[in-house]
């Protein structure tokens, strides 16, 4: 038998024994705890479904911009791609499933630049071939009496230059150059049609405008760049500004510019970061965002980007007035006063025969620039959709607009929608800017199914080419709209290739640029009759090709001119070929051979006291003049 002390021992190991084991039993019970709390936290993180829905903008319910924002907020909420994190950590692994898909300078020195040079009493010569009298367009060259001014805006990244040519017939040579900087954090976007440039009237002022990237707040900006050029051996930039969006197009008016952007808002912005969903304007560093009173939209609206319009003073580049217009497009025509901007929008409405039909329609809002500032003084809606600038003209109070109209029927066949294409024509709409209401109109003047490919005003008539491009035939229009009330027109009927360029000409005539029937470049002369538009003549660049920009062309009117720059496609030979319409034949009076490495559109050329200077492209750091006599044939 036990004595006490041995039972009391006994007890005690016991309990010592069951408290060991409460104790490892409460150990278990909270490590199992704390681990299904991780795994319970772990499926939280990676299979609660995300949040899809319109984030709230009540925070911002005092904003001026608020009914804006809350438009922007629709128009670029994206939702997550992946429903959890789950799908967004492990969605893309193949766990050893077979099949898987892997996503997978030219040589030779530039000629020395020849000391001083200024330009007192030279003269500015406006050598681009304008819209409108008095309303200067931007261009890659400028001259004066005795100079030529060129930029190259090839880079995409480094920076540009402007060069300094003498004119001086055979003598011609560079006297100067300048690198344009993109400055800090940004970088120049040098693609065809991102840069255009200006001379002042006393040829010591260029201003350049341009499209460039913001590294920083990673979006693109308009640059308005202010250099002194009265020295061409020391040019030097002496001012710039910046305005949200990429370069569209320019014009100087007096001693004023007119500058158009167009301002793509991201996805998702963040709406406390005005910068991220407001257009801005200023110098660097300083710049300002657009009050919401200068700021147009409608509820309609479908695109988050803007077409902003700036006025600037060319002395300082100072801001006279500004305007942004939401969801509008980047077909811009400036007459001799006021500024109109193009938006397409898709509409439908019910048919006489019962049907739903589905119709593009382009409302056209004006801003006057006439008093000094920007008025916004109202807007049409006609049915199509606008070609280019070319397509619009103001006269007399009137504008006139050609569109291409389209339409489609729209139903539903059980439970499928389907559209089906009714046609597509071309139209001429007459809107009184007094109301902004339509007062004539000509609809569907064209064969069915072919579009507008050129239009060119020249007073009460628009000259109209329009076709099937696949096919390759056009008519040319010649639209009388002296009365708008009673439009009347003539054609030539059915002729081979088209028109991608319409010019009024030298004795009235008619210039076609654009294709034959097997899409080499044609050139081709109209005269208007009184009964018909017919072809007087026509020269074919066999296996050449041509560039499609406006201003890459050199035409001379008064002397029945026209320049261009052509590529064989076969030897691979560049040739900048002028022609002379004589008034029964175009014949070629000059072939100047070219050794160039830019685009085509980059060529320009003019004509001085019998001397045609060519100015090309040869890498993003050079650039070369050709000159020759073109009244003997002798090369230079």
């Amino acid at each position: 038998m036990k004595t006490s002390e041995q039972r009391t021992q006994d007890i005690l190991e016991r309990a010592e024994r069951q408290k060991a084991v409460r104790a490892k039993r409460i150990t278990l019970t909270s490590v199992l705890a704390a681990g299904m709390a991780l795994v319970l936290a772990l499926c939280l993180f990676l299979f609660i479904p995300y949040n899809t829905s319109l984030p709230s903008l009540a925070g911002y319910a005092d904003s001026p911009y608020y009914g804006l924002m809350q438009k922007l907020n629709v128009l670029t909420y994206r939702a997550p791609s992946y429903s959890n994190n789950f799908q967004r950590f492990f969605g893309g692994i193949s766990f050893g499933c077979s099949g898987a898909n892997d996503e997978g300078d030219m040589g030779g020195a530039a000629p020395e630049a020849e000391p001083g040079g200024g330009l007192s009493g030279s003269d500015y010569a406006e050598v681009t071939d304008n819209q409108e009298s008095g309303v200067i367009e931007g261009d890659l060259f400028k001259r004066t009496n005795s100079h030529i001014f060129y930029l190259n805006a090839q880079s995409h990244s480094r920076s540009y230059t402007l060069y300094a040519y003498t004119i001086a017939g055979e003598e011609s040579a560079l006297c100067g150059s300048l690198a344009v900087e993109p400055g800090e954090n940004r970088t120049f976007r040098g693609y065809a049609g991102s840069a255009e440039m200006y001379l002042s009237d006393d040829g010591d002022t260029v201003t350049i405008f341009t499209s460039a990237w913001n590294g920083e707040q990673g979006r693109s900006e308009t640059a308005a760049i202010s250099l002194d050029v009265s020295d061409p051996a020391n040019m030097r930039e002496t001012g710039r500004m910046y305005v949200s969006g990429r370069y569209v197009t320019s014009r100087k008016v007096g001693d004023d510019f007119l500058l158009v952007s167009n301002f793509a808002v991201d996805d998702n912005p963040d709406f406390d970061e005005p910068a991220q969903y407001l257009p801005e304007a200023g110098a660097p560093g300083d710049m300002q965002t657009l009050p919401a009173e200068d700021i147009v939209w409608e509820e309609d609206a479908s695109a988050a980007r803007y077409t902003v319009v700036c006025r600037l003073g060319e002395d300082g580049l100072d801001i006279g007035g500004h305007y942004a217009f939401l969801s509008y497009a980047e077909e811009v025509y400036v007459s001799q006063e006021n500024i109109f901007v193009t938006r397409g929008r898709g509409v439908q409405f019910e048919g006489a025969d019962g049907r739903t039909y589905d119709e593009q329609r382009t409302r056209i809002a004006c801003l006057s620039y006439a008093e000094g500032d920007l008025a916004l003084r109202g807007s049409a809606d006609v049915a199509g959709t606008v070609l280019n600038q070319y397509s619009m003209d103001e006269e007399d109070g009137i504008l006139r607009v050609v569109t291409t109209e389209s339409r489609s029927a729209f139903g539903v066949s059980g439970d499928v929608a389907y559209s089906s294409p009714v046609g597509r024509s071309a139209s001429v709409y007459c809107v009184d800017l007094d109301t902004f209401s339509v007062v004539g109109s000509l609809q569907w003047f064209s064969p069915l199914w072919e579009e507008v490919t050129a239009v060119r005003f020249d007073g009460d008539t628009a000259y109209v080419c329009t076709a099937e491009i696949i096919v390759l035939t056009d008519p040319v229009f010649a639209v009388d709209l002296s009365d708008p009330a009673h439009i009347t027109y003539t054609d030539t009927g059915v002729i081979a290739g088209y028109s991608f360029s319409l010019v009024d000409f030298t004795d009235g005539t008619l210039l076609g640029i654009g294709y034959d029937e097997y899409r080499d470049p044609k050139i081709e002369i109209y005269e208007q009759t009184g009964t018909a538009v017919e072809s007087v003549c026509d020269y074919v660049f066999e296996a050449g090709m041509i560039s499609e920009t406006y201003k890459a062309f050199f035409i001379d009117r008064a002397n029945g001119l026209l320049g261009l720059h052509v590529l064989d496609m076969m030897s691979g030979a560049n040739t900048y070929v002028l022609l002379h319409f004589d008034g029964y034949e175009l014949r070629s009076v000059l072939e100047l051979p070219l050794v160039v490495a830019g685009e085509q559109g980059s060529t320009r050329a003019t004509v001085v006291d019998g001397y045609l200077y060519v100015l090309t492209v040869l890498s993003e750091d050079f650039t070369a003049v050709s000159v020759a006599d073109y009244t003997g044939g002798a090369q230079a």
